[in-house]
């Protein structure tokens, strides 16, 4: 009895079979790779839209000039820190904690106090002028555009363009207003363009009354009324009758003399005797 020799069965290497498996299922790591490639792109995010509309200029102005006025008065503060421990050196002084300063001469203490009054008197004088001057420049305001105008105007200069009556160059800039012809227009003028007005109260001293001068110029021509152009004159006919052509052709030229000459001749008034 013949034997059959039966191969025996082809069994797969466990790699070889990880490796088709892989390559036909794919673990679940490659899948949860394979899904978020698939994954759409995130939604790039919108830009934002502004909707507030830009600040005016003459609230960046404003705003600015605030902060600087914050500034100085943080310097005001040291400055009075500082003054406040020279008085409690003073004080100490005062009370022997320290060496007292040496006392002054009699002839010191009166040169002080005139000082001191002649720095008073010029300050109630400069506070008379100044009222004086703001008075007129209210009438003249009152004057073009009522009474109530005069406090709405200034109104408006404090707050959008920052005017200070405590500043002596904005003081300066109303007293040079008030000296214009047309102090009323211009001062209003500047209290409904609260950019130029912060400009002007805002510039270096030396620029401020060239600033003004040309600002009150141009409130001036707005307010002059349009030049009409002149009317076209008629064409003037003259009256005087044309003069009388001279005779063309082969006539005798008319003569001008008459027989009153007195260098007449015999001959020639014979012939004007005979034409009449």
């Amino acid at each position: 009895m013949s034997e059959t020799i039966e191969a025996p069965p082809v069994v797969e290497s466990d790699a070889l079979t990880d490796r088709y498996a892989g390559a036909e299922f794919g673990s679940e790591a490659d899948a949860g790779q394979q899904q978020e490639d698939d994954a759409p792109p995130p939604p790039k995010p919108e830009p934002e839209t502004k909707t507030e509309p830009d600040e005016p200029k003459w609230y960046v102005k404003r705003i600015g000039s605030i902060t600087a006025q914050r500034k100085l008065a943080e310097e005001r503060a040291e400055k009075a820190e500082r003054e406040l421990d020279e008085y409690r050196r003073a004080l100490a002084e005062q009370r022997g904690e320290t060496q007292p300063a040496r006392e002054q001469t009699p002839d010191q203490i009166r040169a002080e106090e005139r000082q001191r009054v002649a720095t008073e008197s010029a300050e109630r004088e400069r506070v008379a002028k100044f009222n004086t001057v703001t008075q007129t420049l209210a009438q003249a305001v009152a004057k073009d555009h009522g009474d109530g105008s005069v406090q709405t105007a200034t109104q408006a200069l404090i707050s959008k363009a920052g005017m200070d009556f405590a500043n002596a160059n904005h003081r300066q800039v109303i007293e040079d207003i008030s000296e214009l012809p047309n102090a009323g227009a211009v001062y209003y003028a500047l209290a409904n363009d609260p950019d130029a007005a912060s400009e002007l109260f805002e510039a270096p001293e030396r620029k401020q009354f060239a600033m003004l001068q040309r600002f009150a110029s141009s409130v001036e021509m707005k307010a002059a009324p349009a030049t009409p152009e002149p009317a076209p004159q008629p064409r003037q006919i003259s009256r005087t009758p044309a003069p009388v052509a001279a005779a063309s052709g082969s006539g005798r030229a008319v003569s001008s003399r008459s027989i009153y000459d007195g260098d007449l001749s015999m001959d020639d008034y014979i012939k004007l005797r005979s034409k009449k």
